[in-house]
């Protein structure tokens, strides 16, 4: 049996979008559950858009999902590496030449020279009339070609589709499928500029890095029977395709930016950990089994298969992301928190916390957190002492208010502060002085952060320290 390989093709023209992110995962689950290779390949013929940013954007947000090639771009994306390069299709024209040639003497692709507009009237008419756009466009003639090449004009190339019969293939989500032929309009494969369209280009691609199992959403099915046409025509060997199902926002409408974050990045940005996006991504269109929900990436990668990809549109649902995403940060390593902890806090302005600080902050404030983003401005008061809320005052007044707030500071000067110790002094000091817990603990807390929601109040002093704690006890004393 050959070795699994599949691809993922992204065009260059923006940033990683979630729906891309959800193809790139299930070509490299797939993959890497069967052994096989996975290649990258940057589908840039459209040098207009195509940009060099978004190539180091597509590669920087797939190293931080963790999908690694076998082939593709080199990290740098300045180069290829592997046998079967190079795998930015604007640096495979050559091959399309080839290809286009042997079409030609076929007699199976011929020039024509309509308009952008005469085949955009031409596509209206038909989704009006309900049919498919028509297959006969006018084939250019060696006088018509003389006479444009004299102007500068170069004719595009279009495919010339069998008028009957029907294409066929084996789809492994959905099974067999079938297109008549006569609704097929011929199509273009190579543009007036020289450049391969998608299907042409991808075709030949496919066929020449040994892909074996194409991956894709199926918004891309009703392209398929014409690549299928074309491997055909060229003697090519097919892959096996796979059309997984679409992602839809909340309101079962394509997913777009008004449904919220739509690229990678942005994910990445507001604090949600890679692992967490991964999982989600992968119940998107997939299932392990019917309960289960929190699938770390090896049983991913050990339980994927296309069998169990669905065919119907996936809905996004932020809120299940946001819940999913806090178990895995609260079951990070305290190490890894605390570095990245640092990086969100200084990007909020918030600085001048060392290392240790930030592995003591990680503990206790990851068992609430739903993002790492989320977390600065609900901890700023460590930063500066905070202008207490109404709320905040009304607390600390109906807890003993500033007349218990100097007890209690006198208190926190014998101890040491660490947390059990503090702990076992503030328990003893209630059952001195007749002091409910949890009211001891409204009026601390309240008076170090002027909020009503801080992390425990044991770390909260730990963090805060001996000297600033005191002060800012002593300050809200005058708030009553």
């Amino acid at each position: 049996m050959s070795t699994v390989r599949t691809r993922f093709a992204p065009s260059p023209t923006g940033y990683l979008h979630i729906g891309g992110a959800r193809t790139a995962l299930f070509s490299w689950l797939f993959a890497r559950s069967q052994g096989g290779q996975f290649v990258l390949r940057m589908e840039d013929t459209d040098l207009a858009r195509s940009t060099q940013d978004s190539v180091d954007m597509v590669l920087r947000d797939l190293k931080w999902l963790g999908l690694d090639w076998d082939e593709g771009p080199s990290m740098d994306g300045q180069g290829s590496v592997g046998p079967l390069g190079p795998y930015f299709q604007s640096q495979r024209l050559d091959i399309y030449a080839k290809y286009l040639s042997e079409l030609k003497a076929a007699g199976l692709a011929y020039p024509t020279f309509e308009s952008k507009e005469e085949v955009e009237a031409e596509r209206e008419a038909a989704i009006a009339e309900g049919r498919a756009p028509s297959g006969a466009f006018e084939e250019a003639t060696p006088a018509q070609l003389e006479e444009m090449a004299k102007q500068g004009k170069r004719p595009a190339w279009r495919f010339r589709v069998p008028e009957s019969g029907l294409t066929e293939f084996d789809d492994l989500v959905h099974g067999k499928m079938r297109f008549e032929n006569r609704l097929m309009s011929d199509f273009v494969i190579v543009r007036s500029d020289g450049m391969p369209t998608y299907n042409f280009a991808a075709t030949v691609d496919d066929a020449l890095m040994n892909i074996t199992h194409v991956i894709r959403g199926d918004d891309h099915l009703s392209n398929t029977p014409r690549q299928v046409c074309l491997y055909r025509a060229l003697k090519l060997t097919e892959p096996l395709f796979a059309h997984i199902p679409m992602i839809l926002g909340p309101d079962r409408q394509r997913l777009s930016k008004r449904h919220g974050a739509t690229a990678v990045g942005e994910y990445q940005a507001q604090g949600f950990l890679p692992e967490a996006l991964l999982n989600f991504l992968a119940l998107l269109g997939w299932s392990l089994d019917d309960k289960t929900t929190l699938i770390s990436v090896a049983a991913l990668v050990k339980n994927f298969s296309l069998e169990r990809v669905n065919k119907h549109a996936a809905v996004f649902d932020p809120v299940k992301l946001g819940w999913m995403n806090g178990q895995y940060v609260k079951d990070a390593d305290n190490e890894r928190l605390a570095v990245l902890l640092k990086a969100h806090f200084e990007k909020a302005g918030l600085s001048g916390k060392d290392a240790a600080w930030y592995l003591r902050l990680a503990p206790a404030v990851k068992e609430k957190a739903r993002t790492l983003a989320e977390l600065p401005a609900d901890n700023a008061f460590f930063f500066s002492r905070p202008q207490p809320s109404d709320e905040a005052r009304q607390k600390f007044a109906q807890a003993g208010g500033g007349p218990l707030a100097a007890k209690v500071a006198a208190c926190l000067r014998s101890l040491d502060f660490e947390a059990a110790a503090l702990e076992s002094g503030l328990r003893a000091f209630c059952e001195t002085e007749a002091v409910k817990f949890k009211d001891l603990v409204g009026l601390l807390r309240c008076g170090l952060s002027g909020r009503l929601v801080t992390p425990g109040i044991f770390d909260t002093l730990v963090l805060l320290g001996k000297d600033e704690s005191l002060q800012r006890l002593a300050l809200a004393e005058a708030w009553s």
